[in-house]
């Protein structure tokens, strides 16, 4: 009888570790975002709006502004987590623009967090009347390895501005929800 005690006892035992997980089996892989996901914003005149070239882990942003301005430049400058992701290709040129030959009006700066990115055409003489599909620049965010799932922080620090025939004018973007999925 003592004999078959002591079996009980030691089965229950192994039994109870089991079930609570405390066997010794593996740990579980930590869970990495592979994707990003943006909701693109639902109000404000320049916006950032997801490009359809964005695809996985790799983020295309247009910068659009309201149908009938007339610009002839925009900069802008926005701040990302870049323990989150980086920025690639810092900005291109959209299809809104002619920069003509060199020496062309722009540039981009990448310090830190912040991405700096300005595009004009040359003087304020003859600028574009802004339709429906027009992009003023594009920016590109690639997410990181090793990344949690959750929210990336992606603002505008508050120095945009357009070029029209009446000079510079300081303008707002708005932004929409940056997620690591």
């Amino acid at each position: 009888m003592r004999a078959f005690l002591s079996t009980f006892a030691g089965a229950s035992t192994l039994l109870l570790l089991a079930a609570c997980s405390g066997g010794g089996g593996g740990s579980s892989s930590p869970t990495y975002a592979t994707s990003l996901s943006y909701t693109n914003p639902t109000s404000g005149s320049y916006q950032l709006v997801q490009d359809p070239a964005s695809s996985g882990g790799t983020l295309v942003l247009d910068l659009v502004g309201p149908s009938g301005a007339a610009l002839s430049g925009v900069s802008f400058s926005l701040s990302a987590d870049t323990s989150k992701v980086s920025w690639t290709t810092p900005i291109q040129n959209g299809n809104t623009f002619n920069l003509g030959s060199a020496p062309q009006a722009f540039l981009t700066k990448v310090s830190g967090t912040e991405l700096q990115g300005a595009v004009a055409q040359k003087g304020t003489g003859s600028p574009v009347t802004l339709g429906a599909s027009s992009v003023l620049a594009k920016v590109t965010l690639t997410l990181k390895s090793n990344v949690a799932p959750g929210t990336v922080t992606l603002v505008d620090t508050s120095k945009g501005a357009t070029l029209t025939s009446a000079g510079v004018t300081n303008i707002p973007l708005s932004i929409g929800s940056l997620k690591a999925q």
